[in-house]
């Protein structure tokens, strides 16, 4: 072979081998992207499963444990009032809108119901609003429920970015009542983990 042929034949297989290599990255994007959808389908697929279990252990929870259902219930509506604050006129507010759910107990000894002289809402401008709580049951009778709550509430500073605070509650419910017996917040629950699990 000449020189001449040699560089013609070099010359037509760098496109070639172009042409070859982008077909090969072009299929693997397609795998990755079909993987991607693949796994994405069946993340989808599994959220929906533990929302159609949760549901299920909801009915579960209303049948077989309704005091403790009627506790969730009435402690979800106690948060709302207590941690959906977006002024200082709403703050002092709380303790009077709370009190039909509780019993004198609790408006007397509960840091809930204490009135705040140096009006710190006022003083930070803090907003904050009540998200969810999380029941956690330690046992239930036909005269009493007890159990722990965390209370999942996010609050900001003017346009700053919500930041979420867990408050943690010792509580007790007495079904024949309908009232709350308990309610002290013991400390706040900070959650360290990789974001990446959650």
């Amino acid at each position: 072979m000449t020189k001449v042929t040699k560089k013609i034949v070099l010359i037509w297989t760098i496109p070639v081998f172009l042409v070859i290599g982008g077909l090969g990255f072009w299929l693997a994007t397609q795998v990755a992207v079909k993987t991607h959808q693949t796994t994405a389908n069946e993340l989808a697929v599994q959220q929906s499963k533990l929302i159609n279990k949760k549901a299920k252990v909801g009915t579960v929870l209303d049948s077989k444990q309704p005091n403790v259902s009627a506790a969730s219930t009435l402690l979800d509506k106690l948060f709302t009032l207590d941690w959906t604050i977006a002024s200082q006129k709403e703050f002092d507010a709380k303790a009077k809108q709370m009190t039909p759910y509780v019993n004198q107990d609790v408006v007397k000894n509960s840091l809930d119901f204490k009135a705040d002289p140096d009006k710190m809402i006022t003083q930070t401008g803090v907003v904050m609003t009540y998200d969810h709580m999380d029941f956690l049951p330690t046992s239930a009778s036909a005269t009493e429920v007890k159990g722990k709550v965390i209370v999942f509430v996010k609050s900001h500073l003017k346009d700053a970015s919500d930041a979420t605070t867990r408050f943690v509650y010792n509580v007790s419910y007495n079904p024949k009542t309908n009232l709350v017996t308990q309610l002290d917040r013991i400390g706040t629950y900070q959650l360290q983990s990789d974001s990446s699990v959650l």
